[in-house]
């Protein structure tokens, strides 16, 4: 038992920052206090929550056996694809030494015949020897020019081969990553929030004795959170979280050409591709969206079983004899939930695999269509414009019941229930900064008044707007204080963990112009809201840049007070470190986020607003202007 207890030492310290841990832990030091309860208690505890707590425990196991073969399966397929890579990248390079190869070989015939040409100028006679070297160069001339053909083939499907790879990592770290915790952890959660329903409904009954412990029993059931737990556990592992870096093209000596030509060699064969590719898509798009409703439906059904209402422990303190439950109903239960559990693991993996395939076939797609479009405006159009990016389908994800939660909560999760594009404490703190505090000095770094502060986050929780009688800048510290205190307090942050090595290595580039197009590269990637609170938020900021002169906020200085709240350095690293490359990155989005994030849809900051009650009172005063004024008629 030490031994164990040794070897886990360095997991039960991460433990403590679990929801789950926080029940477990309360969980023991209430029963430590209950050695004399009645014997209702007592065949609870003996009867039931031990085996709850042994269900817990199958069920996760099971379904984290299940994920696991679903990651390993992830990873073969991820393996094929990088073998593919391999096999490409040597077919390149052979046939490019091929290639050049026959053009030296050319060369060298071509300058025998100039010389026997040299040598029989002037003279009428013909050469055997020359006109065998004809014959020899047409054929060099023709091997040359099939080896190139073969070559120039053999890059393109190498570059072909890096995006596809390059797309099957990204989707893997970005989306799969996340999807599978999510379904191993799926129904754990609920099933622990179970239990600690029952152990609520115990003190119900006593509650004048035990009314503390309902309390903090509650609170424990209250902050349970399976994203909140993800968080942390990918903010205290972040090192196996992060994005890494794409692919590179890997030139033979010589060749520069870095991207997929369309040749009018090669030109029908993309085009033949593309269409296919294309095809494929739309096939693949619709089996994706059949086994994505399938699985919400499973989903529904899983949640309905997992979430059963069996927490009831009234029964066991009432004079009636009780009816003994049948066995054969929870042989039942269990059986059902199997078999249900088994599909919607089987239906998950599909869904999973699917998703990959289609974010490779994307990418060959997008690639090829770039090099047509480039190459042939003729034949193949450019490409339009990319619409905005559907909604993320969420494993595990259950529609809330009342206000979602603003502070602590999700940006991504507030916005989908509440159908704000930008979430009121955004618009409403922005908009007052706009109206009276664009010239105020220190604004966002002058602290202010924390009792002013928690007010206005009371009240924009219950759902209402602290601001709409604000008049004056005499409030101005404590809105942008409220403001920065609600993207500090967000669950995710704004920018996802995963990126923040990526965005790091922005900052290495020499040349502003690469560190921009990287970064935009990186935040294109982000769901959809948040990318539009990003742009909404950036906009203001490069706006109050522009009268740095009077309120001393010039793009650095608002990265120093943004920077620590909108990208937290993970916590295993040095803070003093990477500090420099946070605030270096948003003073680049601050300063360039007109190119970072283009107007394709969605709400938009703008930079003059109106207050309502002055545009009332100004369509006042020119009614009256207007009445004032003879008519001809008079």
């Amino acid at each position: 038992m030490m031994t164990r207890h040794r070897a886990e030492k360095q997991k039960q310290e991460q433990w403590t920052t679990m929801s789950t841990s926080a029940c477990w832990k309360h969980l023991f030091a209430i029963t430590r206090k209950q050695s004399e309860d009645h014997q209702a208690i007592a065949e609870i505890y003996s009867n039931h929550m031990v085996s709850r707590l042994a269900e817990i425990v199958d069920n996760s196991q099971r379904i984290f056996r299940k994920c696991r073969d679903i990651g390993a399966e992830s990873h073969e397929d991820m393996m094929k694809v990088l073998n593919e890579l391999q096999s490409a990248m040597k077919t390149y390079h052979i046939y490019q030494n091929e290639s050049k190869q026959a053009e030296l070989k050319l060369k060298n015939v071509e300058s025998q015949k100039q010389k026997v040409e040299q040598q029989l100028s002037g003279k009428n006679t013909t050469s055997r020897k020359l006109k065998g070297l004809e014959r020899q160069a047409e054929k060099k001339q023709q091997k040359y020019a099939d080896n190139k053909l073969k070559a120039l083939k053999a890059r393109n499907d190498y570059l072909l081969c890096i995006d596809a790879a390059n797309a099957a990592i990204n989707k893997y770290f970005s989306d799969d990553i996340s999807d599978l915790m999510d379904c191993m952890d799926f129904g754990y959660h609920h099933s622990v929030g179970r239990t600690m329903m029952m152990q609520l409904g115990i003190h119900e009954h006593l509650k004048m004795a035990h009314a503390k412990a309902i309390e903090s029993l509650n609170k424990c059931i209250t902050d349970l959170d399976s994203r909140a737990d993800k968080q942390k556990f990918m903010e205290l592992n972040n090192i196996y979280f992060m994005l890494p870096k794409k692919f590179e093209f890997q030139s033979f000596k010589g060749d520069e050409v870095c991207q997929i030509s369309a040749q009018k060699e090669v030109q029908e064969d993309l085009i033949q591709r593309h269409t296919t590719i294309e095809d494929r898509l739309n096939s693949l798009r619709v089996e994706n969206d059949e086994i994505w409703k399938t699985l919400e439906m499973t989903e529904k059904t899983l949640v309905e079983t997992i979430q059963v209402k069996d927490y009831d422990v009234t029964k066991f303190f009432t004079v009636e004899t009780l009816i003994p439950k049948s066995p054969h109903e929870h042989t039942k239960y269990k059986t059902d939930r199997l078999e249900t559990e088994s599909f919607y693991l089987e239906k998950f993996r599909e869904y999973t695999l699917s998703c990959n395939r289609l974010a490779r076939l994307q990418a060959k797609h997008a690639a090829i269509q770039k090099a047509l479009g480039e190459k042939q405006n003729a034949v193949f159009s450019r490409p339009p414009v990319p619409p905005p990016k559907p909604k993320k389908r969420r494993i595990g994800h259950h529609p809330r019941v009342g206000q979602p939660k603003l502070f602590s909560g999700s940006l991504e999760e507030y916005i989908e229930a509440t159908g704000q594009e930008i979430p009121l404490i955004i618009k409403s703190c922005i908009r007052v900064i706009n109206l009276y505090g664009l010239h105020h000095q220190g604004v966002f770094r002058v602290s202010g008044a924390q009792v002013e502060i928690n007010q206005f986050k009371n009240i924009f929780e219950s759902g209402e707007d602290a601001l709409a009688d604000v008049v004056d800048a005499s409030d101005i510290n404590s809105v942008a204080g409220v403001l920065k205190l609600y993207f500090r307090e967000l669950r995710e942050p704004l920018f996802p963990l995963h990126l923040f090595d990526a965005l790091v290595e922005c900052t290495r580039e020499k040349e502003m112009s690469k560190r921009v197009e990287r970064i935009k590269d990186l935040l294109s990637g982000v769901n959809r809201p948040t990318w539009v609170v990003m742009r909404y938020l950036f906009a203001f900021l490069n706006h109050l840049t522009e009268y740095s002169d009077e309120n001393m906020m010039d793009p650095y200085n608002l990265a120093i007070c943004f920077g620590p709240t909108l990208l937290p350095i993970p916590p295993d690293r040095d803070q003093v470190t990477f500090q420099s490359s946070v605030n270096e990155i948003i003073k680049i989005i601050i300063v360039h986020q007109e190119e970072i994030f283009p107007n394709d849809g969605g709400e938009i900051y703008e930079k003059m607003l109106l207050d309502r009650r002055d545009s009332v009172d100004a369509i006042d005063e020119d009614d009256e202007e207007t009445s004032s004024i003879p008519s001809d008629e008079e």
